[in-house]
């Protein structure tokens, strides 16, 4: 315990002083994030936080004798992730190639590391090569959609990184419930490397607005690493069960499906950019930024809860999946009730007042 505690510090300082020193040399690498009609924050922003969260997790898995449990394959792909991030928030690569990419990179994730066969309990029967086949697809589909859903999170201060940080937290009760001793240090290491940069991020009474943001290389990288843990704590048949497991990343999976269909249903490319994301329209509801990133936090934190106590308590996983329903029901509710609500302020907005003459 004393070491776990002494590793998760260490990894906390290193996030803040990577944090200090990449926020110099951003500027100089064009990392910056400018305001735009979508990106409403004042000033340049450096985009170094997911770097330097990667480089802390990293560094302190090489540096000590608790490194993590994992092959090449998942290092190797983690990087090729944050990478492609990098580039993204340099040069803004076309959503097409992001994609491609991504595919690949979870395709060879999974390949090397063994994962691809994950529980489902005693939702389905899953046997054969024809059921693997299907559980390796939906295993790509996920880690794929994880990438996608945290990036698409990141638009206010805090919240990406405040999901990945609550998500981490019932991840590591996991890891300690199971046994998985191979992943306790280094679960713990990435959460006090996102605490590190929260630090800059989260908006509190200490700090108006956030100084440094994540950046695609690093909400896509919390995405790539936590569908990662998912698939590893729900591999072969002695797995935990997956559709608990979504219980940690509900919300962010639930709102970027939403998201697309939404998108699709206007004749849109489901990757297009817009204001429409949950975390938009609770602002517009009138809802602070603030506020906004701290109540999607900890409903994503309640969620998580239940997904622990569903697996704690061995909960049937019918009832796990209606839940899950009944959240993406709640979810859909409110959008469309925020949306309807919008769209009529801008009626009223746009419409000339007519005016009695006598």
């Amino acid at each position: 315990m004393v070491f776990l505690l002494l590793e998760s510090s260490a990894s906390l300082v290193l996030s803040t002083v990577f944090v200090v020193l990449l926020r110099w040399l951003s500027v100089p690498l064009h990392l910056i994030d400018l305001p735009d009609h979508r990106k409403i924050h004042e000033g340049a922003v450096p985009l170094c936080g997911g770097i330097a969260i990667f480089m802390a997790f990293a560094g302190i898995n090489l540096i000590t004798a608790n490194g993590m449990d994992v092959g090449p394959g998942f290092w190797s792909a983690t990087l090729l992730v944050v990478a492609l991030g990098v580039l993204d928030d340099r040069f803004t690569l076309p959503a097409r190639l992001r994609f491609a990419a991504q595919v690949l990179i979870a395709l060879a994730l999974i390949a090397a590391e063994g994962l691809g066969r994950i529980s489902l309990g005693d939702l389905l029967p899953m046997a054969g090569p024809a059921a693997y086949g299907l559980l390796f697809v939906i295993s790509v589909v996920f880690v794929v959609g994880l990438i996608n859903a945290w990036n698409m999170a990141d638009g206010v201060d805090g919240l990406a990184g405040g999901i990945a940080a609550s998500t981490l937290v019932w991840i590591l009760a996991l890891v300690l419930l199971t046994g998985e001793e191979g992943l306790v240090f280094p679960v713990a290491a990435l959460l006090a490397a996102v605490g590190g940069f929260l630090v800059f991020n989260l908006r509190s009474p200490w700090r108006a607005r956030a100084c440094v943001y994540l950046g695609d290389a690093g909400s896509t990288g919390l995405g790539a690493i936590i569908a990662y843990l998912i698939l590893r704590l729900s591999d072969g048949a002695d797995g935990l069960p997956f559709p608990s497991l979504l219980w940690l990343v509900i919300l962010p999976v639930i709102d970027t499906l939403s998201l697309m269909v939404r998108r699709l249903l206007d004749h849109r490319s489901p990757m297009s950019a817009d204001r429409r994301h949950l975390h938009h329209l609770m602002i517009d509801s009138g809802l602070s930024p603030a506020a906004t990133s701290y109540i999607i936090i900890l409903v994503s934190f309640l969620c998580g809860g239940i997904g622990y106590l569903g697996l704690l308590f061995t909960v049937p996983q019918q009832v796990m999946v209606g839940g899950l329903l009944l959240v993406a029901v709640t979810h859909s509710a409110f959008v469309l009730a925020v949306e309807t609500a919008t769209h009529r302020r801008a009626d009223r907005a746009a419409s000339p007042s007519i005016k009695l003459q006598i």
